[in-house]
């Protein structure tokens, strides 16, 4: 009998439970599919990331033994890969082929009717579904397991699917399944921003991972099994706005030797098409071009002047840019705040360089340069980087108040320092008294606002804010900030030639972390907002092993710093391509006992055949290896540094 006012009601189901029941089954469906994989031997670090041997995980794809897992994996180069089954077999690996564009890589075990997982229709693929990513390491039995949801999808210029689930080293090369245990995709550290071997994995357990979709990694499989790597396709133009939301579509250069001036692209036309697909800002260029592979055709769409319709271009993109080389002129141009002036006044003219032997001297004014008014330094270094090496040029110049014309055939730019530059007039102490009144000069301690870490900086007594500075940022060793050191050996220097010096300090004395890069950049802000500052001369100096930091900072904040120079040091990051818009150069000194001789050589070879302006001093005496460097070496890095606005 039911009572008036009850009624029957079925017992809620076990929400937590059901989920629970339903990750452990579809873990169980795609679990035979996993392997272990460890490396043995070969690089302890690649650039500043030391690397493992494992284990990590895999995918088999083929019954007769391919196995499919993240590049990142092999990055140390093993000397030798081993892969264990589910079942407990063990077999010795080889490598049959990397992608470098999906950073896969492809191995082959001996080994048959392996079970191969089922994939998710691509279709099928949608923001909000289940993932599980899945990974095996030390235990056979059961893969180490992290749940999340699809949170979004063509992610890293299309070529990712995101999740939430949390993504490690261990599970790098595992697959990312879904409710059903069907395979979604390949779990690889990827960034938006950077590429490489290494680009993403400082996300791991972030909760921001991703996944090749397993759709794209069977199209790819057949071709890695031809033993062939794949690489990213290169076109080798640049466009003339700035920023990937940038709607500027005009050619602004294109790459000597490259696919797109093979195809008879020029700078000035405005791309309308790419692929067949209309392109109205940078980002739709890039969402297509970073998909396709060296090898693979492509069309551009024109608009150009003096033709009526829009001209197409078949382009068959490259594995390898030629390095770019801008010309070089050969001057420095005169550092005024007067805007009002035309043209640019030449400052100091290089010894044998293409404007020496032109015949440009000290006080000319260049007024246009290939018929092209120059409005101030910046447009003349534009107009000059446009050019190559061996290219002629004519200018148009103002000396004792008589135009004349020059012809100039630009050089290639020296791997040397001028041996002696002449500083600029600065004012004087009492000149500047006045305009001081309210600006912090001299030795200082200072932090940014709501922030306790500290640096200090160095402001000449002399400073005036009608003259632009240089800035010097000193980025010290582990365990000693040599503040004492580096202010009594540079102030003389940057009084002469006009150079701020700031030392920011890390947070833990004994170690910069990649994390403090921001604080650095904030530092060089903060000064910039508060001092006159040339953007042109703003670059890193450092010693020993704080030069690793140095460059991790100068090739991360192109767009800021023009210079690295360092001592007792060699270079351990892989320097981008060099870009005429960031141009960026190196100046490195060591003494003759220093271990890093040997390893800092074919370094230096290989930043100049990069194209990289690089000056290389030895120091040839008995002092020990270690220590900082003597007046005459810290006066020709002044130099140096006072010529990083050369033209």
């Amino acid at each position: 009998m039911q009572v008036q006012g009850l009624s029957a009601q079925n017992p809620k189901p076990d929400l937590e439970a059901l989920e629970e029941r339903a990750f452990k089954q579809a873990t169980a469906f795609v679990n035979p599919s996993i392997v272990r994989i460890e490396t043995v031997g070969g690089q302890d670090r690649v650039g500043k990331l030391i690397t493992g041997t494992g284990p990590t995980s895999g995918v088999i794809v083929s019954r007769d033994g391919l196995i499919i897992s993240s590049a990142f994996n092999f990055i140390g180069k093993p000397s030798s890969i081993l892969v264990t089954l589910p079942d407990g077999r063990r077999f010795p690996a080889q490598i049959v082929a990397t992608d470098h564009l999906k950073m896969l890589t492809l191995l082959k075990i001996g080994a048959q009717n392996l079970p191969v997982p089922l994939a998710v229709p691509e279709k099928e693929i949608q923001v909000g579904m289940w993932a599980i990513a899945l990974g095996r390491t030390f235990d056979l039995d059961q893969p180490s397991i992290s749940v999340g949801i699809v949170s979004a999808l063509g992610r890293i210029w299309g070529k990712a699917i995101q999740t939430d689930a949390k993504i490690s080293p261990i599970n790098y090369g595992g697959p990312l399944v879904d409710i059903n245990g069907r395979l979604m995709g390949i779990l690889v550290p990827l960034s938006p921003g950077a590429t490489g071997e290494t680009a993403g994995v400082e996300w791991y357990d972030s909760g921001i991972g991703f996944a090749i979709p397993m759709y794209d990694v069977l199209k790819i499989i057949p071709r890695l099994n031809t033993g062939k790597d794949l690489h990213p396709g290169k076109l080798g133009i640049t466009l003339s706005g700035k920023g990937d939301l940038s709607t500027d579509m005009k050619l602004d250069r294109v790459r000597y030797g490259s696919p797109a001036q093979e195809a008879g692209l020029k700078a000035g036309d405005t791309v309308i098409k790419f692929d067949g697909q209309t392109t109205k800002m940078h980002s739709q260029i890039k969402q297509i071009l970073m998909r396709k592979y060296a090898g693979e055709s492509a069309s551009l769409t024109v608009t150009r002047e003096g033709f009526s319709e829009p001209q197409t271009f078949q382009v068959t993109l490259v594995e390898k840019l030629v390095p770019f080389e801008s010309g070089f002129l050969g001057i420095l141009p005169q550092r005024t705040m007067n805007s009002q002036v035309a043209g640019v006044g030449v400052r100091y003219v290089f010894s044998k360089s293409a404007a020496a032997k032109a015949g440009l001297k000290s006080n000319d004014r260049i007024l246009e340069f290939n018929q092209q008014k120059v409005a101030n330094s910046e447009a003349l270094a534009s107009m000059v980087n446009h050019l190559r090496p061996s290219d002629p040029a004519e200018l148009l110049i103002l000396r004792d108040q008589k135009q004349l014309k020059l012809k100039v055939t630009l050089q290639s730019t020296p791997h040397s320092v001028a041996s002696s530059l002449p500083t600029q007039a600065l004012p004087s102490r009492t000149a500047a008294k006045n305009e001081q009144q309210k600006i912090k000069v001299g030795h200082f301690k200072d932090q940014l606002p709501g922030d306790d870490q500290k640096f200090w900086v160095y402001v000449p007594e002399n400073y005036s804010p009608n003259h632009q500075y240089g800035l010097m940022v000193w980025i010290h060793p582990p365990g000693n900030t040599m503040e004492s050191t580096i202010l009594k050996e540079w102030k003389s220097i940057c009084e002469q030639r006009g150079i701020i010096l700031v030392g920011p300090s890390a947070q833990d004395v004994i170690r910069w972390n990649r994390d403090e890069t921001e604080f650095v950049k904030e530092v060089v802000e903060s000064i910039k907002t508060r001092y006159a500052i040339d953007s042109k001369r703003i670059f890193l100096i450092s010693h020993a092993n704080g030069s690793e930091f140095a460059f991790h900072l100068a090739f991360k904040y192109r767009e800021l710093f023009r210079g690295v120079a360092v001592s007792a040091s060699s270079i351990r990051d892989q320097p981008p391509e060099t870009d005429p818009d960031f141009p960026l150069s190196f100046y490195f000194v060591l003494n003759a006992n220093n271990p890093f001789n040997k390893l800092l050589q074919p370094q230096i070879e290989a930043l100049r055949k990069m194209n990289y302006p690089t000056v290389f001093q030895m120091i040839k005496n008995e002092k020990p290896a270690s220590d900082y460097l003597e007046k005459p070496h810290l006066e020709e890095i002044g130099r140096w540094a006072d010529s990083l606005d050369r033209i």
